[in-house]
């Protein structure tokens, strides 16, 4: 987001969330999550579709926002290829602010390999502060549970929220942890910008959020070639989700997510 220091625990940053912005409420009493989102542009579904870099479409997609009778908002993302790759994704809000934002309290994602095997499901409690990694049920290996820290800035699922704030300009940076199973359970430090654009063309009504493991320059450098692609993309105008691209799963194939109307090969990269 320049950041100092943002997500430090002795600081209290609010922004305006009237248009979509990402408020930060950490303070060292509070439990739960730090991060305090926006609410959605709008509850409902988002058709969308899973395609390669060159816009061939794989297969199907969806994202939508919906209230459950207790209140609570539920958000739901699944991606699926036709040949067996697939993930699923939940996210779990309370209103706060007199409904003017959100809070994330419990967030999951489960992958299916391109067998169309079970992969392991991926949980992050935030009311309780521990993070989960449950293997399939045939597998051998162990549940992997870790306690998330004080400060807790971990956002596994709620990117698109999580990123307004750079579409709308309040923020540069924003720095962030994402609970990673793949390897052991970890916590890994995470980096999301603005790309710049040299020129002004079509591509300047899309914004391209860019994100990343936290490694500095040097590490960064020597891991390009290997560091998946992890992109963003959202409305200049109204900050809309519009596609991301990221690994069906973790080490797995690497797909544009695009909404329904959204020319996956057109998007700035």
């Amino acid at each position: 987001m320049p950041l100092r220091n943002l997500y430090s625990a002795r600081m209290r940053l609010l922004l305006p969330i009237s248009t979509g912005v990402l408020c930060l409420l950490a303070t060292a009493a509070q439990a739960g999550s730090a991060l305090v989102f926006s609410p959605p542009h709008a509850l409902g579904p988002i058709p969308a579709g899973t395609y390669d870099d060159d816009g061939k479409r794989l297969g199907e997609a969806s994202l939508y926002y919906v209230r459950m009778p207790d209140g609570k908002i539920h958000m739901r993302a699944a991606t699926s290829m036709q040949d067996g790759p697939r993930n699923l994704v939940n996210a779990i809000f309370e209103e706060i602010d007199g409904g003017r934002a959100l809070r994330v309290l419990r967030e999951d994602s489960l992958s299916h390999d391109e067998h169309g095997e079970p992969m392991v499901l991926v949980e992050v409690d935030h009311e309780k502060g521990v993070a989960r990694c449950t293997p399939p049920a045939a597998s051998e290996e162990k549940v992997e549970t870790i306690p998330l820290p004080e400060d807790d800035r971990v956002a596994n699922t709620t990117l698109g929220l999580l990123f307004q704030p750079l579409v709308h300009g309040q923020l540069e940076r924003i720095e962030f942890q994402a609970f990673l199973c793949r390897g052991g359970a970890r916590l890994v430090d995470f980096v999301a910008q603005r790309a710049e654009r040299s020129s002004r063309e079509p591509s300047d009504q899309v914004v391209e959020i860019r994100f990343g493991p936290k490694l500095g320059r040097v590490l960064s450098w020597l891991a390009a070639p290997v560091v998946p692609k992890l992109r963003f993309w959202f409305d200049a105008t109204e900050g809309q989700y519009l596609a991301h691209r990221v690994p069906v799963y973790g080490g797995g194939p690497e797909v544009v997510i695009a909404r329904e109307g959204v020319a996956a090969a057109a998007l700035p990269r």
